[in-house]
């Protein structure tokens, strides 16, 4: 090759390896910027995690790469000071906050079934405490009833299960006709509205409207008595929730639809000392809420939550005691009750699942601490019964439990046509 050939090729090989070099240098500096722009989740999550819901969902982000919104919100994770403030945040992102919603549906059930039974109650003391001439077929045998009630009630914190603090309106109507001596068949239909608080540092909240309807039926023979309920529930959810820690925010909404069915049977005597009636019973219940899935709007931390479900079966065992005081044209009946009360199922809250709405996350899933088994109820109330033909009721009732307090004040007018 002549010299200047050589000479000319030698640069063009240097100027191609500068050349070469300098690229995968550049490649190497953008590599590293990329890197540090767009940081990769802290991690793993699980040690984090403070309850299984929280390492459930721990386990799904752990499994994947962050990507899109999630990114930036995984990231403000990672920015939190200390262990406590990540577990909260994990918390916040896990479908506790609907923990309570069948136990909800449930609370205005029992609620329904209370006013039902007590209003036999006195169906049965009128029917005992009537004169002779007052009839028990044909005409003057039909009875209605209207009731209107307050309550309160309040749920304690549990691994899994917010706090909830809600109060309730409800409005029954029933009607009863008695198609033989001692015996009550009927129907009752009934509202409820719940308006529930959740978390008060997230503040959640949950409004739910349930509809009721069912037949109801008691017979007694002046010793004995048996009281029968049944009612199907339908309830009505919407659910607002704040999810949001240093440098994070989302507002999320969701709504969804439950149906509920109740049974209730109670048995009991009908003893008198002096001029105190009593009448210890002892009694079973069974309730079913269930929730459809729903699926939050929001940002980031928007859910998708499949259906789920709550089924109890309790024993109740109690006494109620009542008496009359004449006034004038009037009876006054002051009535006391307290019931004890047991759930049966070790497991009755079913588990629930959830995915995020954005992204390709698996499903994690929490099952929320069951609230405690054993219960204390009471109630006091005052009726005035005029000629048997009309009674007005005012009421209260509650019910106490380790985790759980909830009072109801009742006032109904039942009348014999």
């Amino acid at each position: 090759m002549h010299a200047k050939s050589k000479k000319g090729y030698s640069i063009l090989l240097s100027l191609h390896r500068h050349i070469h070099h300098g690229a995968r240098a550049a490649l190497a500096a953008a590599t590293l910027l990329c890197a540090v722009a767009q940081p990769a989740a802290a991690a793993p999550y699980g040690p984090y995690a403070s309850t299984p819901g929280e390492a459930s969902l721990a386990d799904a982000l752990d499994s994947a790469p962050p990507s899109g919104d999630r990114a930036a919100m995984l990231a403000s994770i990672d920015a939190l000071p200390d262990a406590t403030a990540r577990a909260d945040a994990l918390g916040q992102l896990t479908p506790r906050t609907y923990a309570l919603l069948p136990r909800l549906a449930i609370q205005s059930m029992d609620a329904a079934d209370r006013e039902i039974r007590h209003y036999l109650v006195e169906r049965r003391s009128i029917a005992i405490d009537a004169p002779a001439d007052v009839p028990v077929r044909g005409e003057g045998t039909i009875h209605m009833m209207l009731s209107g009630g307050l309550k309160q009630a309040r749920y304690d914190a549990g691994f899994d299960r917010p706090e909830a603090r809600s109060d309730s309106r409800s409005l029954r109507f029933a009607i009863d006709v008695s198609p033989v001596k001692n015996l009550i068949v009927g129907a009752t239909l009934g509202i409820d509205g719940i308006d529930a608080r959740l978390d008060p540092a997230q503040r959640p909240r949950i409004t739910a409207f349930n509809s009721q309807i069912g037949p109801y039926a008691s017979y007694h023979n002046g010793r004995f008595y048996i009281d029968a309920t049944a009612s199907y529930n339908f309830a009505e959810y919407k659910l607002r929730r704040q999810v949001g820690w240093d440098g994070f925010s989302d507002r999320l909404t969701a709504a969804a639809d439950g149906d509920g069915w109740a049974a209730s049977g109670e048995a009991g005597a009908m003893l008198r000392a002096g001029a105190v009636r009593v009448q210890p019973f002892a009694g079973l219940q069974y309730r079913h809420a269930d929730v459809e899935g729903m699926r939050e709007g929001g940002g980031a931390a928007a859910l998708e939550v499949a259906g789920y479900r709550t089924r109890l079966m309790r024993a109740t065992l109690g006494a109620r005691a009542s008496t009359n005081v004449d006034v004038g044209s009037w009876t006054l009946r002051p009535t006391v009750e307290a019931q004890w009360q047991r759930e049966l199922r070790s497991r009755p809250d079913s588990r629930i699942e959830a995915r995020f709405v954005a992204g390709d996350l698996p499903i994690f899933s929490l099952r929320p601490e069951r609230l405690d088994r054993d219960a204390g109820l009471v109630s006091a109330s005052v009726t005035a019964t005029r000629s048997s033909r009309m009674a007005v009721r005012v009421g209260y009732s509650g019910e106490f439990s380790g985790d759980r307090r909830v009072h109801a004040a009742t006032l109904s007018l039942s009348r014999r046509f």
